[in-house]
């Protein structure tokens, strides 16, 4: 689990730790997505939000994904700069690919995630991550610009975290129902490409 599966968790991907929503307690194992959140950080599991999970590949190039969820996040400490904007509760489904790592690096892999709340933008995701990747010791934002993603407008940020080379790309979904996320790092961007296309 991983940023947007839990802002932390398997250790897969740094570029999780980029969000300010990173920071917070471990969720418990089950709830119920139909009750409010009662005061929870954040709350996931699988099969919590089963249209969000359907929108995640089970696999890419093949290999099956080693992690796949869904919650909710639910407060300013995970929330973060989408606090601010109005969204008080936002869910998601995720999937984590591990990556063969190149170069001895033990970070290579893929987490490709949807999010959904009233009012949620791409915009408003980028400027999430970008603000987490400025605010992070270490992490040196190589680039964020503006980019067509799927024929849709999107963004992507280019980062160096530590010496590990990672990408945030967030564009819209075909339907507009959710906001689409791939973080990569260290994989060829033949595969953040894959990711890409697999999300449409």
């Amino acid at each position: 689990m991983l940023n947007a599966i839990a802002r932390g968790g398997l250790g897969l991907l740094v570029a999780a730790s980029l969000v300010t929503a990173c920071a917070g307690p471990t969720a418990p194992p089950s709830f119920d997505p139909s009750t409010p959140c009662g005061g929870a950080d954040r709350q996931e599991m699988t099969g919590a939000y089963p249209d969000l999970e359907a929108r995640i590949p089970l696999a890419l190039d093949g290999q099956a994904a080693d992690s796949r969820e869904s919650g909710r996040f639910c407060s300013k400490a995970t929330l973060g700069k989408l606090w601010d904007a109005g969204v008080r509760e936002e869910q998601f489904g995720g999937g984590i690919w591990a990556v063969e790592p190149g170069g001895g690096t033990s970070l290579a892999g893929l987490q490709l995630s949807v999010f959904r709340a009233p009012g949620l933008t791409a915009q408003l995701m980028a400027d999430l991550y970008k603000s987490g990747a400025d605010a992070t010791q270490r992490v040196t934002v190589v680039s964020a610009t503006n980019e067509q993603v799927n024929g849709r407008p999107g963004f992507r940020i280019n980062l160096l975290n530590g010496d590990s080379h990672q990408a945030i790309v967030v564009w819209p979904s075909a339907d507009g129902a959710v906001v689409q996320v791939v973080i990569a790092a260290d994989v060829p961007e033949s595969k953040v490409q894959a990711a890409i296309a697999a999300l449409g």
